[in-house]
């Protein structure tokens, strides 16, 4: 089979999740938009991460046929390409892809990288190739999950990965801090007097939305708490669903307003490799992912060595799989404030 015939048309092989999105979804619509991979390459966090962790292991690329899932402008295949890679299939499920294949072919790297148009999971490799040596992918979304790219990684691990290959990055880990947003209770005040009118119906669902922002470190209040892992070398291709136990221990008093979700991930080579990893915690650089807040209705007013208790749940939108809905149960007893609280939080 030619290059040019690797995208399979066979819809009977793709799950009825992806149909169901299909290929104008507003997901692709989005990652379709120049403006939104401009953004991901001006992300020199985000992108010397993954350039130091190819480039800094040639010995794993050398003569290596990889595979990157969702390659965008395939800056991450150029890397890899750069590394000693045989071969580079590239597979992106928007109008990008024309742009990626200009891209390569300027960089004269067309005949390593083999730009593909469609979704990985409709992908078939071409003749002479079974298998693949590595996977790399820039699957993450805001809080993680968010974007629901990670079960197309791992579902093209499952189907192509050598044993023994690599998956890039390896490791994946959510966390949580306590803060304070002076600018949360100005913004819920506001609902109750818009111009002498009562809008207050208006604030639940204001505050029921998660939120995407750059938290600085002056409002953060208490330690970080470790929520959940994915280890993608291994873990099953299922939906990400899960319930977490959590306990924030207060660093300094102030009021806890919101909760602050950001998360890490470890590139992973073996023992004797030191992993490179990529964080977006409010107190490293800043990425474009920034973090995403969950408000609270209750403020806690804490001190030092209060306790913030609770159990947070993650799961898939009923409406859209690829978006994240939160449950979020908050056990607090200090000296000004007790709260037991419940709350939902819809993406969609």
């Amino acid at each position: 089979m030619s290059w040019d015939d690797i995208l399979l048309t066979n819809h009977k092989s793709i799950p009825q999740s992806v149909l169901l999105e299909g290929r104008y979804s507003e997901f692709f619509n989005f990652y379709n938009n120049l403006e939104t991979h401009i953004a991901l390459l001006r992300d020199s966090v985000r992108t010397e991460a993954f350039r130091d962790a190819i480039l800094q292991n040639r010995e794993f690329f050398e003569g290596k046929i990889v595979l990157d899932v969702g390659c965008g402008t395939a800056i991450l295949s150029l890397f890899a390409a750069d590394a000693g890679a045989s071969k580079v299939i590239a597979v992106e499920n928007t109008d990008t892809a024309d742009l990626a294949l200009e891209i390569v072919k300027d960089n004269d790297k067309e005949h390593v990288v083999k730009v593909v148009k469609g979704l990985v999971e409709q992908l078939k490799l071409p003749d002479g190739i079974e298998k693949v040596d590595i996977i790399i992918s820039e699957w993450m979304g805001n809080a993680l999950y968010m974007e629901g790219m990670l079960n197309s990684v791992l579902f093209a691990r499952d189907k192509w990965l050598k044993p023994g290959g690599l998956i890039l990055p390896s490791l994946a880990n959510l966390w949580m801090i306590g803060a304070s947003d002076p600018h949360r209770m100005a913004n819920l005040n506001f609902w109750r007097d818009v111009e002498g009118i009562d809008m207050s119906c208006l604030r639940k669902q204001f505050s029921q939305a998660p939120t995407v922002d750059c938290v600085p470190i002056q409002q953060l209040l208490t330690d970080e708490c470790w929520i959940h892992s994915t280890h993608l070398d291994t873990v099953r291709n299922e939906p990400v669903v899960f319930r977490s136990n959590f306990v924030l221990r207060v660093l300094r008093p102030g009021v806890i307003n919101v909760l602050v979700l950001y998360f890490d991930v470890g590139f992973f080579y073996g023992e004797n490799q030191t992993p490179i990893t990529l964080c977006t915690s409010p107190r490293s650089p800043w990425t474009h992912w920034e973090q995403t807040l969950l408000h609270l209705d209750e403020p806690l007013f804490v001190k030092a060595n209060d306790q913030v208790r609770g159990i947070l749940a993650m799961m898939p939108s009923a409406v859209n799989g690829r978006c994240m809905n939160f449950e979020l149960s908050i056990s607090f007893r200090g000296d000004r404030t007790r709260v037991e609280s419940f709350k939902r939080f819809t993406s969609d």
